[in-house]
């Protein structure tokens, strides 16, 4: 279940997440009665808008749309194979959440927080030249790595993200 406020415009449906056979991540938001609002495949170094809708098609929403979905699945926004260098390099310790920074292509670096297992992320945030841009808060059931509810708040613009009742199937 989702919900994305964006500049007084509400809009809530279904968002899926579908790994493809080429191990990309399609995500597409759906309503209720099937209109598709955006649908787009994420890769380990771009992502690709695959369709989205005429009112939500501009160059601004696509790009803030495009960070926040990268930045929840790690990939498709990031500088080249910085992402997988990171992931690779930073060990982490028994009970303590630990952070990471990655590099955007375009402006700014992400931190992520992770417990000492990697399986959870319960808090990534966005930082501009000197401000947080981006918070996104991810809430987990007890021994459960895929989380139960997503919220992403932009610090600049009035634009949320809410998932909701999470279910992941094989």
């Amino acid at each position: 279940r989702a919900s994305i406020d964006v500049i007084g415009k509400h809009l809530s449906g279904i968002l899926v997440f579908k790994t493809q056979e080429d191990s990309s991540i399609r995500t597409v938001f759906v309503n209720e009665m099937g209109v598709t609002f955006f649908d787009i495949s994420f890769f380990a170094q771009h992502y690709i808008f695959n369709a989205i809708m005429n009112s939500m098609d501009k160059k601004a929403v696509k790009r803030s749309l495009a960070k926040d979905l990268g930045m929840i699945l790690m990939r498709g926004i990031y500088k080249e194979n910085t992402a997988a260098q990171q992931l690779q390099s930073q060990a982490g310790t028994a009970n303590q959440q630990k952070t990471f920074t990655l590099k955007l292509k375009r402006k700014g670096s992400l931190q992520y927080t992770y417990n000492s297992d990697r399986e959870q992320y319960p808090v990534i945030e966005n930082f501009g030249k000197n401000k947080k841009v981006i918070s996104i808060l991810q809430f987990y059931q007890q021994n459960n790595s895929a989380p139960d509810s997503i919220f992403v708040q932009h610090h600049t613009v009035h634009f949320t993200i809410s998932l909701k009742q999470l279910h992941v199937t094989q």
